[in-house]
């Protein structure tokens, strides 16, 4: 729209005779330019709109034991290693864990529903594939952080992937 308003701007001054409505022009594509770089950094910086959460989260090595003691089904549970709070699912034999908070705006994953193989965000929809992390269906557009998942002398350990 601003780009719109100083090509306006711009052929205007082109033609022989000056009018006051060439620099207005100029003015109000300026004043759009500073209103959406404002409302841009407020999105990004204030609200964290688009930001991916897990940018500077790297794979591990460390295997860290799970506090959890009951996995039902094909029911998303939070559990904590370490600092970590993941969403824990039991499939079948196998058991998949993600990041809790949601890449997209922050949500608890935990808090979501199983849909086939994907966990669904209670927020706003997003929804990842289990087994990698990797986005099925926005609005979210990061993916998920993934960890490994062993079972070893009776407990369960995880660690993160470096799906990057």
């Amino acid at each position: 729209v601003a780009l719109v308003f100083y090509l306006v701007s711009f052929v205007m001054r082109l033609g022989a005779i000056p009018s006051p409505a060439e620099v207005w022009l100029s003015v109000i594509g300026f004043l759009i330019v500073i209103t959406s770089a404002y409302v841009g950094g407020e999105l990004v910086y204030n609200l964290g709109t688009q930001v991916d959460r897990h940018a500077w989260r790297g794979g591990g090595t460390k295997w860290t034991a799970l506090d959890v003691t009951d996995l039902p089904a094909d029911k998303p549970v939070k559990a904590k290693a370490g600092a970590q709070t993941l969403v824990v699912v039991r499939r079948g034999k196998g058991l998949d864990a993600l990041h809790d908070v949601c890449a997209h705006q922050g949500c608890s994953l935990s808090e979501g529903k199983i849909v086939g193989d994907t966990v669904e965000c209670p927020c706003h929809g997003s929804r990842y594939r289990l087994r990698d992390g990797i986005v099925v269906r926005g609005p979210a557009v990061f993916d998920q952080p993934h960890f490994e998942v062993r079972e070893a002398e009776g407990k369960i350990e995880v660690r993160r992937t470096d799906t990057r």
